[in-house]
Parts: structure tokens; C-alpha cells; sequence
């Protein structure tokens, strides 16, 4: 039993680890560079340029900030369980997000819209992410993968992307992220049910309020 309890507890916590909010820009960018549209014919330079900055901006920078508010005694680990702990992070997190949005408005060729919008939208849903967290822990887990959801559903209204697939399979991965949060006992099931509403319902409002 105690052997079970471990390789679910292993499993939950790479689950995490796999689809940690920080990489859903990435993945997102991912999927549209290669869904079809006249996004996947972009310049393979343009592209690369593109993906870099946006993996820096979103995740590798706001990751490698953590060690050092480790040492600062303002967190005390990765997870960031306590709700207090979450705001510098989602802070600086923001900050980078919209450093990622004026990166790419100011290259020398030129970025579609939605891949712009795609980063702007990430960054609201941070902020709406801090603001709750200021007084209830929510799973950011959920507002990500729920902002990827409906982000990919969108862009295929938009631009008649064929990608019922995608969707399912990140719809399954929804409830497993859920599942695993549950399971780690890093979130309370309101709190799961609540980050998946924000981040949906919240990255389809942003979109529409963008694009129209």
C-alpha cells in the first residue's frame, strides 16, 4: 500500500513537472507553429527566434528567479506552497510576460497577432492569478492548462484549425493536472474548480476583447 501511495505520489508530482503553468506558452506556441494554418509557414529563423524568446521570457527566467528568493528567505521551495509565497514570484513572473509582449512587437519582422496575443493574455491571467492569491490560494496549475484550452479552441474558430485532437488530448490532460493536484493535496477541489473557470473563461474574454 505504502509502495502504491509513493509511485502515485511520483506520478502526480512529474505530472506537475510536465505541465507546470510556466511552460504552457511554449506548448501553446508549439501547437499553432504547427497546426496547418499559414502560421506553421513562418520562416524556420523567424520561428526559432521566436520560440527562444518566448521559453526565456516565460519560463526560464521567472524559473531561475526562485533560487534566489530561496536564499532571500522569501520562499521556502519550488513548489511555493503557501499562498503568501506565491506573490513576488507571480510578480516578477507578470513583469516577464510583458517583457516577452514588448520583445516580440519590437522584432525586425513581423509577429502574427495572435502569437502576440497569446503572451499578453498569459500575463492578464498572472495578474488575475495574484490579485485572487492575495487573499485565496488557487491552483495555477489549472488556470494554465484551462488558458492553454481555450486558447488553442479559439485559434481554431478564428483560423479554421483542424485540431479536435489536440483539444481532447488537452482537455484528458486537464484531468489528470487536476487529479495529481488533488492527489499532492496542494489544492482543495473549489480551488481546482475555480482556477480551471478563471483561466478558460478568462483567456476567451481576452482573446475576443483583443482581436475584435
Amino acid at each position: 500500500m505504502i509502495q502504491k501511495e509513493t509511485y502515485s505520489n511520483l506520478f502526480s508530482k512529474l505530472i506537475s513537472l510536465l505541465f507546470h503553468p510556466l511552460l504552457m506558452p511554449t506548448y501553446a506556441l508549439i501547437i499553432i507553429l504547427n497546426s496547418g494554418t499559414h502560421y506553421s509557414y513562418l520562416p524556420a529563423q523567424a520561428q526559432k527566434i521566436i520560440y527562444v524568446l518566448v521559453f526565456l521570457s516565460t519560463f526560464l527566467i521567472p524559473v531561475s528567479i526562485i533560487p534566489f528568493l530561496m536564499q532571500l528567505k522569501l520562499v521556502n521551495g519550488v513548489d511555493l506552497k503557501e499562498r503568501k509565497e506565491r506573490i513576488i514570484p507571480l510578480s516578477i513572473t507578470a513583469a516577464s510576460y510583458y517583457f516577452a509582449f514588448y520583445l516580440l512587437s519590437r522584432l525586425p519582422f513581423h509577429v502574427p497577432q495572435f502569437l502576440k496575443i497569446l503572451i499578453l493574455a498569459s500575463a492578464i491571467l498572472i495578474v488575475i492569478n495574484l490579485l485572487i492569491n492575495l487573499k485565496w490560494k488557487i491552483s495555477s496549475h489549472l488556470i494554465g492548462i484551462s488558458g492553454l484550452l481555450a486558447l488553442i479552441f479559439t485559434f481554431s474558430i478564428i483560423y479554421y484549425a483542424n485540431l479536435l485532437y489536440v483539444l481532447i488530448l488537452i482537455t484528458l490532460v486537464s484531468g489528470v493536472i487536476a487529479f495529481a493536484r488533488l492527489k499532492l493535496e496542494a489544492h482543495s477541489p473549489m480551488q481546482i474548480y475555480a482556477g480551471f473557470l478563471i483561466g478558460f473563461s478568462g483567456m476567451v474574454l481576452i482573446i475576443y476583447f483583443s482581436m475584435f
